[in-house]
């Protein structure tokens, strides 16, 4: 028989009324009537920092917290609430409560927008507890004419809510001789009842909040162990000590003892997280008290509190929201959760012996999670599926190498993306200008730096520092773990055990480990680590600890997801290997930057090649086409395998379109595979604070966690589904050898192909109902899933039988039939028996209730009965916890597979994204890559390019150009040359065309079509460029030492096979060094290297020089001049934009000139002085002509006529 159990929402109370809330905050004096009936508890302000502080009128003038069954409040400042009891009736998965809001006396309205999502309405208020949609607009004659009826009702509902959360919240635990005062009620014209003054989190727009952060009266600013000079850290060191730990602050005991319970726990927390913000949970809130009030009141739009300590606070919903605000600004958030009720707490002083004092009287609560820029992950507190560019928590290791100038210092660096538990590890020498260091800062943007305090070079500080990412020093051996250490955590802890407790490292640990006898590191059981690994080791102990720290290191490092970081122009494995061996091109830091590849030079993303490029239609397809931008491929087969995929997609267009769709439908499964993992493993964990946190939006949580699961089944049926779509087109399968191993099932070959899913789909269909579990937020498993559940169903059912069993041997004894089982509030199964048939029942027969002609009774048997009944549901509840962890885990095992399915949807989504990109503008081609021999001269032939970036805003006015290097089949002799002089005007197109020949390779490299009319090139190992000019200040470099170290790099590095890109070398400086630089690194890139190189200048003496060279040809930006007079300052210039043989005569840098509105005064006299330089330097150069072909003693009077020549 089926049961329904209802409960009247109403607890028993104990008669002593308790002077302390369960939150260890002082309450007001309250009979145990004003106990049930009042919604807040009151603590007065100087009992949070003095515990003797006497009760006198002038306690009562002071400010005082109004506290609410959750939380703590100023009395004199009404604040914004959500009404728990309303949260809870109206609790929806996405949608959150309605609120009105009032101000006193003069109350306004607004609808509180969704608090994970939307901004919040203007106007400093305050908000009611009745929600908007359920309360109209009543004037004093529509209050004053309510019925009775009504109100009763209304105080009943509410009485039997405080009721509820009385018993929950308040824990009896009292300061026995502590006096108090009445609680206060605020008046409402609204309704004439009275009622206790809310707890409000105030709206606002305007500066309040930022007027009450600079409050000089706060507390904690008096404080002596707070102000400089004065500060210690845990080991009582001044903040000035060099060895001064940030992240901890010591304070008295003296001072501690003078505090509340609660206020005892938020300072003994941050003693231990001084530079974080704690969260600090009470209630149904999250409150921020004393300096983490004073920051985030402005930051997040909150009010602060009046009184002498800062406060302010938020809801739990909103919890998501306002981390990620804190975060995003560098901040780091510490989620302070409750980790055991009142009634828990109750049994534990029970059990504790010993005396107690008042500070072991508070629900204890616990730090579950520390987020911070490089530690953010996607748990279910956060509603956020918003795709975010991947930042990375980098660990670097530094240590010099003495008497190497080429590579005076060695790295070991250990990176994570937190958001898909993506671990790299890797060790590299390095150059003096740390180009490798500054290229995997290109390519991997670290959101957060770790590294050994004292240890880094000043050198790297400041290459570092260019990054603005937040750094956080560790300190050596203890917290940055050496290598053996860390060896034996990832050994000894559960990190990398399966179920059965067997260790199973990550495959890529096999390029860590080697069983060599030379090494000189190694464990317990015989494993060692390779010289090369030992600096990496240690910066992979150091991002162990500090996720250890932030209590997120076993859902991360589980995962087991590693790989191994090299630089780009190094090969672990090969390093003496051929440049055509290589698997990709090379992009350091400068060319990701100066051709704006990931980013553009703002640091956004509009204008980039990866803005450009991106039609992707899932979060993990855009992460790889940012890897496959980053790094070009150099091996041909694999290009063209790409292009040949691409061309078999765009003669489908028709299911390229049905696919685009099927994948915008599929959510981050990257991501989500790593939620559900972690879902799946944590109740696993009990040392966990996060398994102890007491939730008071579970509901919402549940759902998240359901919906996630859902998510990611759907995700993984719609790939199916794009799988059979494709079989039903076998001609592509033939057509490109990648689609064929990316889309289609091969049984023959199961590692490689789309893994069969089949059967894991029909397992998770079948396990239970996903409508059901999409409505309840819990998943109901079917007959055969679990059986732990099944077991209990079936105990249930006994149980059901027997108490049906049993009520009809009662109508048979007692001879009536009219007797049957009633639910009445906690009572259940009471057997309701007419009042005719209860004149002979015996004492066994106990009177519960009784109503008009019936009475209720238990007996014995029945209690024991109904007791086998509860047990038998606890164990289903139990079961049912068990059922989803164990589901998360179950789907978890199949990692390997889903992330195959993920590698080979990524894929396609960028092989699609290219196919929408070729057929998107007009003149687009399939690039031809040739794999030349050593003994063969590297090319490029691009005819009618265009720069793929500007082809959006400029699609009808963008000049093409033809771009040809080093081509020997050309008719033009300067096209035949490696290396081309590019002159031409200010603002003539130079630097375009540089920049618009090195992104055409990169595009041909990654396998894209380009926009141009046919484009053919030699494959290229490596793009160099020297572009633009700019110092870095936070590093300490000049603009011309910029310049010089960027050509240094070039020059050490280039190969005959490298594209270097050079734009006005030598501006930095005068015009003599300037020249003498640029003259010197032609002629070696001409004479030694030989590589494919456009090369740009003013110096036009630089190009008198190479004119006639056998590797350098002259090409310049063409233009045409109107009014080219000597002496007149109004020549009209049009740019022609064409790359054209021979040089460019003048810069025509007067038209630029005009053209930024420099006065015509100044223009003028620049033109006169230019005009003399120009009449000197003709003149010199004429006679050192005539110096070659005299005598001697006519040369000396010609040396000295030189040295007279002045400028008029």
């Amino acid at each position: 028989m089926a049961s329904t159990t209802a409960n009247d929402g109403s607890n028993s109370q104990a008669n002593n009324t308790p002077k302390h809330d369960n939150n260890g905050f002082k309450k007001k004096n309250q009979t145990p009537k004003e106990s049930l009936t009042s919604s807040r508890k009151s603590m007065n302000m100087s009992d949070v920092y003095s515990a003797d502080s006497p009760k006198s009128e002038k306690r009562k003038q002071s400010s005082t917290i109004t506290i609410d069954d959750h939380d703590a409040l100023p009395k004199n400042k009404k604040r914004k609430t959500l009404n728990a009891r309303n949260e809870s009736d109206n609790d929806d998965d996405d949608d959150e409560p309605e609120l009105k809001v009032s101000k006193s006396q003069n109350r306004k309205r607004i609808a509180i927008l969704d608090s994970d999502e939307e901004e919040l309405e203007n106007d400093r208020m305050d908000v009611d507890v009745t929600p908007l949609n359920k309360k109209t607009s009543k004037t004093k004659n529509d209050t004053k004419t309510k019925g009775n009826n009504s109100t009763r009702t209304s105080r009943k509902k509410k009485t039997e809510e405080i009721e509820d959360e009385e018993a929950l919240y308040n824990d009896g635990s009292a300061d026995e001789n502590d006096e108090s005062e009445p609680e206060e009620y605020e008046d409402d014209n609204e309704d004439q009842t009275k009622t206790p003054k809310r707890r409000t989190t105030t709206l606002n727009r305007n500066k309040k909040a930022a007027k009450h952060a600079n409050d000089s009266n706060f507390t904690h600013l008096s404080l002596d162990f707070l102000k400089d000079g004065k500060r210690r850290d845990a080991n009582r060191r001044l903040h000035t000590d060099s060895n001064y730990d940030s992240r901890t602050l010591y304070v008295p005991d003296e001072y501690l003892n003078t505090l509340t319970p609660a206020m005892r726990q938020w300072w003994t927390m941050k003693m231990e997280y001084f530079d974080t913000i704690l969260f600090f949970k009470v209630g149904k809130f999250y409150e921020l008290y004393n300096m983490d009030a004073a920051i985030c009141a402005p930051e997040l739009n909150l009010t602060m509190m009046k009184g002498e300590v800062a406060h302010c606070g938020f809801p739990e919903k909103a919890y998501s929201k306002f981390a990620d605000i804190l975060v995003t600004k560098g901040y780091k958030v510490a989620r302070v959760e409750q980790t055991e009720t009142p009634n828990m707490m109750k049994e534990r002083l029970e059990q504790e012996k010993g005396r107690k004092n008042k500070f072991d009287k508070t629900v204890r609560r616990e730090i579950c999670q520390i987020t911070t820029p490089g530690t953010k992950t996607f748990n279910t507190l956060d509603n956020d599926n918003v795709f975010r560019e991947s930042l990375y928590l980098l660990s670097i290791v530094e240590v010099p190498i003495n008497d190497n100038k080429i590579t005076p210092c060695e790295f070991g660096v250990c990176f994570v993306d937190t958001t898909i538990a993506q671990f790299y590890i890797g060790q590299f020498e390095d150059d003096r200008y740390l180009s490798r260091l500054q290229t995997l800062l290109a390519q991997y943007p670290p959101a957060q730096i770790l590294c050994e305090k004292n240890k880094l070079s000043e050198k790297t500080k400041k290459v570092l520092t260019l990054t603005h990412a937040k750094m956080e020093y560790l300190i050596a051996n203890k917290e940055m773990y050496e290598t053996t250490k860390t060896l034996d955590i990832l050994r000894d802890d559960t990190y990398f055990k399966d179920e059965k407790g067997n260790l199973q490292w990550p495959d890529a640990f096999q390029h860590v480990f080697n069983e060599g006898k030379e090494l000189t590191c190694g464990d317990q059981q015989g494993l060692h680590v390779r010289s090369n690994f030992q600096l990496s080791m240690r910066a992979l102990g150091g991002i162990i600890w500090y996720l250890q720290h932030c209590l997120v290191d076993k859902e991360l490092l589980s995962m087991r997801k590693f790989s191994i970081f090299q630089p780009p122009d190094e090969n672990i494995e090969l390093k003496e290997a051929s440049t055509f061996k290589q698997q990709n091109m090379i992009l350091d830091a400068a060319t990701l930057y100066n051709l704006e590849i990931l980013s553009n030079s703002r640091g956004g993303k509009e204008g980039s090649l990866l803005y450009t490029c991106d039609r992707c239609s899932t979060h993990f397809g855009k992460r790889l086409l940012s890897r496959w931008l980053s790094a070009p491929l150099c091996n041909v087969n694999e290009i063209n395998e790409r292009l040949n995929a691409i061309d078999a997609l765009r003669q489908k267009n028709d299911l390229c379109t049905k696919i685009r769709d099927k994948l915008k439908t599929i959510p981050d499964l990257e991501r989500l595979f790593c939620r559900i993992h972690s879902l799946g493993h944590r109740p696993l964990d009990p040392d966990h604070p996060e398994n102890r946190a007491i939730l008071y939006e579970d509901i919402t949580y549940d759902k998240r966690k359901i919906q996630d699961f859902l998510a990611a089944l759907s995700g993984l049926k719609v790939a199916n589904e794009i799988v059979q779509l494709f079989s039903k087109h076998n001609d592509l399968s033939s057509s490109s050898a990648l689609l064929d191993s990316i889309i289609y099932q091969n049984n023959e070959n199961k590692n490689k192909n789309f893994p069969n899913l089949d059967d894991i789909l029909d397992y998770y269909t079948k396990a239970f109902s996903h409508a059901q579990a999409r409505n309840e937020g819990k998943i109901i498993p079917s007959v055969g899933v679990c059986k732990q559940y099944d077991d209990a169903l079936n105990e249930i059912r006994e149980n059901e039988k027997d108490l049906n069993d049993y009520l009809n041997k009662q109508k048979k004894f007692l001879k009536n039939h009219d007797i049957k089982y009633v639910h009445i509030q906690k009572i259940r199964y009471a057997m309701e028996i007419p009042e005719s048939a209860c004149r002979n029942l015996d004492d066994d027969y106990e009177l519960m209730s009784s109503r008009k002609g019936f009475k209720r009774y238990y007996t014995s048997e029945l209690r024991e009965l109904i007791e086998e009944l509860t047990e038998s549901e606890k164990k289903k509840e139990l079961a049912l916890k068990d059922t989803t962890s164990s589901l998360f885990r179950h789907f978890d095992s199949h990692h390997d597979t889903f992330q195959r399915v993920l590698n080979c949807l990524s894929t396609l989504d960028v092989l699609l994204s290219f196919t929408t990109y070729s057929q998107s503008y007009s003149d687009m081609c399939r690039p031809n890559l040739l794999q030349t021999e050593n003994d063969q001269q590297p090319f490029i032939n691009i005819h009618d390019g265009k720069h793929p970036c500007m082809l959006e805003k400029a699609t009808n006015i963008f000049i093409p150009n033809d771009i040809i290097l080093a081509d020997q089949s050309s008719t033009e002799h300067w096209q035949t040359k490696p290396l081309v002089l590019v002159t031409g005007p200010n603002m003539g197109g130079k630097s375009t065309l540089m920049r618009q020949t090195a992104v055409l390779a990169i595009l041909a490299h990654v396998g894209s079509y380009v926009p141009a009319i046919s484009c053919a090139m030699s494959v290229c190992d490596r793009i160099f460029t020297r572009l633009g000019a700019s110092d870095r200040i936070m590093a300490g470099e000049s603009t011309f030492f910029v310049e010089l170290s960027e050509a240094s790099s070039i020059l050490r590095h280039a190969s005959r096979h490298s594209l270097v890109l050079i734009d006005e070398l030598g501006r930095g400086t005068s015009t003599f060094d300037g020249t003498a630089i640029a003259c010197s690194v032609v002629n070696d890139l001409a004479n030694r290297i030989k590589c494919r190189t456009l090369f740009s200048t003013h110096y036009h003496t630089l190009v008198d020089d190479f004119e006639k060279h056998e590797n350098v040809g002259l090409g310049h930006m063409s233009c045409m001049i109107e009014n080219d007079e000597e002496t007149s300052t109004k020549e009209t210039l049009v740019f022609l934009y064409k790359f054209v043989e021979g040089s460019c005569p003048k810069s025509h840098g007067f038209n630029a000139a005009r053209l930024a509105n420099i006065p015509e005064s100044i223009v003028e006299l620049a033109q006169t002085k230019a005009a003399a330089f120009e009449r000197w330097v003709t003149l010199k150069r004429i006679l050192l002509t005539l110096k070659k072909v005299t005598d001697n003693s006519q040369q000396q009077d010609i040396l000295q006529f030189l040295s007279q020549l002045k400028l008029n």
